[in-house]
């Protein structure tokens, strides 16, 4: 077929759902569109297997960054293939924050409130564990479990969490509340990731009304008379047209969406017109509002302790892939740090953490240490790592068009910093590792700082420090940024495209501002949500 009535472009962590829910209508035919392969390497599958495939092309999409005076530079990797990043992540699973979405209702954003995301977040979710707090979904496609890893060190490290205002928490997710608690993971009770393949479009890619397209690029959407009517793709070198007969969704990630906006016509006209390409809708917020939450991380000794490090080494290391692929269980069904903390910082509201915490007795060589002798990247000797975000950045980035070849990727400027209040906030957050650090449980087990070491004690010496470890923590939001004006969002409260008919985006670039907490479950909450304004608009 070369006409539905649904195409969807990308096939991540939103298109997956939207194909799952637009596509439940036998009547309704749907395309989904994906430029990689179908994702079913064994590394995948395994979650602690990913780091083996990390940057190969054939599962993440490379975009270079705008390099900034004094930070780092290099490049971003999202998630190529059925799945998109939900197949290669680290599959940490939050869900954000009532005040998180609450604020866009207030924005003039109707629908898209805790109340309503919450109950999405019921409906997709499969979380059965111990203490999960009321609002849960226990039978939803996607399976969620806790982290299972027990040892002295980890019970150390909740008591130092508590010393710093973060009691333990049954449920990580529980709305409004700050603590500590088991990491949660988009992992199976049978060991398996679950990427928004495996659990949304997988069970239902027999029905005849889905189409499923792999290794098919978008080249830019087909816009004629103000209305979105298909989408061009190269597949093997051959061009082709497919036609939509409703609508054509955008869900090609906060990078993607924005470039495909653009090479179609819709963005900002000046920069269109001077790549050479026609502007069907000048739209200056296409590719701006890019958001980011700041990540580093902190790595002591740790003599008190053996640790994991040595669990992907030598026999322990063909002991534990033995017994994964016999039980599903072990070092290697998980990835990640297995204990996250959630506070506010200073100056914010106690029942709206803006920094995420993690640590895990593991430790990664540094990059000096990697370009003097490539290899492993695991550290030989034992480490006790401190990994965290600060979730509430006022820097704001942009994507930008760099030629109307759509092979080409965009440039990125993740802005790191540049609001000075996130690198007094990225002080803050290093002092709070330091403190967990040097707490009374963890004197037992912890050694010298690694780096940048006990030596560097006043702020500016640390701000120094930290711009060379501070990087983009892959959680980007806002660049097709939903609103109520056209010069400064890019979507409306429904997800349409302004000015542009049959036309919406549907991933984490609508997302006004970011989200407290890691974006793969509000990605698929979002289209959880966008799925029903959708089938609630052809209704009407």
């Amino acid at each position: 077929m070369a006409e539905f009535d649904y195409i969807i472009v990308g096939a991540g962590s939103s298109g997956c759902v939207l194909a799952n829910r637009l596509s439940a209508d036998p009547a309704t035919t749907v395309l989904l569109i994906e430029d990689g392969g179908d994702n079913q390497h064994p590394f995948i599958k395994m979650a602690g297997g990913f780091i083996k495939i990390m940057g190969n092309p054939a599962y993440f999409r490379a975009y270079p960054l705008k390099a900034r005076p004094g930070m780092r530079g290099g490049i971003h990797t999202y998630g190529r293939g059925l799945g998109g990043s939900s197949a290669i992540n680290g599959t940490w699973y939050l869900t954000g924050m009532p005040g998180d979405f609450d604020g866009w209702a207030a924005s003039g954003l109707p629908g898209w409130g805790w109340d309503e995301i919450a109950r999405c977040y019921k409906n997709f979710e499969s979380y059965r564990e111990p203490g999960a707090h009321a609002g849960r979904g226990r039978d939803g496609e996607l399976q969620i479990t806790a982290a299972t890893y027990q040892s002295p060190v980890f019970d150390a490290l909740a008591q130092g969490f508590a010393t710093q205002g973060m009691p333990w928490l049954d449920d990580i997710t529980t709305p409004n509340a700050h603590g500590a608690g088991r990491s949660q993971y988009t992992v199976d009770r049978k060991g398996v990731r679950e990427s928004t393949y495996k659990a949304f479009v997988k069970p239902v890619q027999g029905r005849p009304n889905l189409t499923i397209a792999t290794h098919t690029a978008a080249s830019r959407v087909v816009i004629e008379n103000g209305r979105a009517t298909g989408v061009m793709t190269e597949a093997n070198g051959e061009q082709r047209l497919h036609t939509a007969r409703r609508e054509v969704i955008l869900s090609a990630g906060v990078y993607g969406s924005p470039q495909l906006l653009q090479l179609s016509g819709v963005g900002p006209g000046a920069a269109l017109q001077s790549l050479g390409v026609p502007v069907l809708q000048d739209l200056p917020a296409v590719g701006q509002n890019l958001a980011d939450h700041q990540k580093f991380g902190v790595s002591f000794d740790l003599p008190g302790h053996p640790g994991t490090n040595r669990e992907f080494f030598g026999w322990r290391l063909y002991r534990n892939a033995l017994q994964y692929f016999l039980t599903g269980t072990g070092h290697l069904a998980r990835v990640g740090m297995p204990i996250t903390g959630l506070i506010a910082s200073e100056g914010t509201d106690p029942a709206w953490p803006d920094f995420q915490i993690a640590a895990a007795p593991f430790a990664m060589r540094t990059v000096n240490e990697m370009a003097a002798r490539p290899g492993s990247p695991l550290t030989p000797n034992p480490g006790l790592t401190f990994s965290g975000y600060h979730l509430r950045p006022r820097s704001r980035g942009s994507v930008t068009l760099t030629s109307p070849d759509f092979r080409e990727a965009p440039v990125i400027d993740p802005a790191i910093w540049a609001d000075p209040y996130d690198k007094a906030k990225a002080i803050e957050l290093f002092k709070l590792f330091r403190a967990i650090a040097t707490s009374d449980p963890l004197k037992p087990f912890i050694g010298a700082e690694r780096m940048p070491g006990p030596s560097v004690q006043d702020d500016d010496a640390i701000a120094a420090q930290l711009a060379k470890m501070v990087e983009g923590g892959l959680h980007g939001t806002g660049t097709c940024a939903m609103g109520t004006d056209p010069l400064t969002s890019v979507t409306d409260a429904r997800t349409r495209v302004h000015g542009i008919g049959h036309l919406r985006v549907v991933d984490c670039s609508i997302m006004p501002t970011p989200v407290s907490g890691n974006t793969n479950g509000p990605a698929i909450a979002v289209a959880q949500r966008a799925a029903e304004l959708i089938l609630e608009d052809a209704k009407s």
